[in-house]
């Protein structure tokens, strides 16, 4: 299975199966879908593009660190941008306190992207669209298609957890055998999991 091909997996996977399968509750009230932004700021997609090109030319690492931190995101507690809060006082945690979440970078890229998006559309896109549209965007701008996604997420409401985290988020010295195992037991064949695990 060629690089590509796993981050393209990745992608979908993570945006779509964790969502709908894996995700809090919450999510069943939202009325995700294609188009969502149509009315209110039909330019959110572009304006994550433009941005993601240019983090991408500055930073050629960038689209694998922005679908890292996109499935981060999504394993924890649902696609709801819980990972890029920060705690409010030093006895609080977040998701990135957790050891797995160890080396998951640009989140700064996320909050540079929604300033860019509230500049022209004060807040209507949430910051978990954002998070999405910048992973599809990485992607597309590592040689992958350009997948059409739902939109209409809403930020976390829950505080994040780095124990939630801890628990759910597998760690890297798992054998392979315990990761396909985890994997399998949400319902992922084999190679959904070799694509998320990235060994081929």
């Amino acid at each position: 299975m060629n690089l590509m091909r796993s981050m393209v997996l990745i992608f979908v996977i993570s945006s779509f199966w964790f969502e709908v399968e894996g995700g809090n509750d919450e999510y069943e009230e939202q009325k995700i879908s294609y188009g969502f932004y149509k009315n209110t700021c039909p330019q959110v997609e572009d304006i994550v593009r433009a941005g993601i090109q240019s983090i991408s030319i500055s930073d050629p690492t960038s689209p694998a660190a922005l679908l890292r931190l996109m499935f981060h995101d999504c394993q924890v507690q649902g696609c709801d941008a819980s990972i890029l809060i920060d705690p409010s006082d030093a006895a609080t945690s977040s998701e990135m306190d957790s050891s797995k979440n160890f080396g998951v970078r640009k989140r700064e890229s996320i909050s540079l992207l929604k300033s860019m998006v509230e500049t022209v559309c004060p807040r209507r896109v949430s910051c978990a669209d954002i998070l999405i549209l910048a992973a599809r965007e990485a992607v597309a701008v590592a040689g992958g298609p350009r997948i059409p996604v739902m939109l209409g997420r809403r930020d976390s409401a829950s505080p994040p957890s780095n124990k939630l985290a801890d628990v759910l988020i597998p760690p890297a010295n798992l054998a392979v055998d315990g990761m396909l195992r985890i994997f399998g037991e949400k319902g992922m064949s084999i190679e959904e999991s070799v694509a998320l695990i990235g060994i081929a």
